[in-house]
């Protein structure tokens, strides 16, 4: 079937924007940990484009899904999985079902791998924001005391200036 075949070669390609996008959000946590916010935005307008060509083959694959359900007459599956079984109970030779399998089971985990590296990203993007809100508090702490020391070795707690940054971002 000429629409089994092309949803093999488009899920390959999707396969391939998907490790495409790894190696992009693998890149970004050295960007991060380096505090390289300009490299970071470029990163991550690759990443939005990829995501974008991706959202084509989304549509792509669910065309072909309906095309596939005509041809064999069933209800359209909402899965891959789905799909896959119905083409097993059609008796659709079973290398190129495993194959298509393959490429799903290729897929789901290029996701949970790009899903930990996000967690991992997220996580370093929040210490960085923790580390500069503390220190923002420190700069723009208002309360810090001052110690003078005169001439008979006194101390005199006084206010300090207020800072020049009496914000918090």
């Amino acid at each position: 079937m000429k629409s089994i075949e092309q949803l093999q070669e488009a899920l390959e390609k999707e396969l391939n924007m998907y490790k495409e996008v790894a190696k992009l959000v693998d890149g970004k946590t050295n960007v991060i940990v380096k505090g390289k916010v300009k490299e970071l935005d470029e990163i991550t307008k690759k990443e939005q484009q990829l995501i974008s060509q991706m959202g084509t083959f989304e549509k792509i694959r669910r065309a072909i899904f309906v095309n596939i359900s005509n041809e064999i007459n069933i209800k359209e599956p909402t899965s891959l999985s789905e799909l896959l079984l119905h083409l097993e109970e059609k008796g659709i030779d079973s290398n190129i079902l495993n194959g298509i399998d393959k490429i799903r089971n290729d897929l789901l985990e290029v996701i949970g791998q790009i899903n930990e590296i996000n967690k991992l990203n997220e996580k370093l993007i929040k210490q960085s924001l923790d580390y500069i809100n503390l220190n923002m508090e420190l700069l723009t702490s208002l309360n810090e005391q001052v110690n003078h020391y005169g001439s008979k070795a006194t101390t005199e707690n006084t206010k300090a200036n207020k800072s020049l940054l009496d914000m918090r971002v």
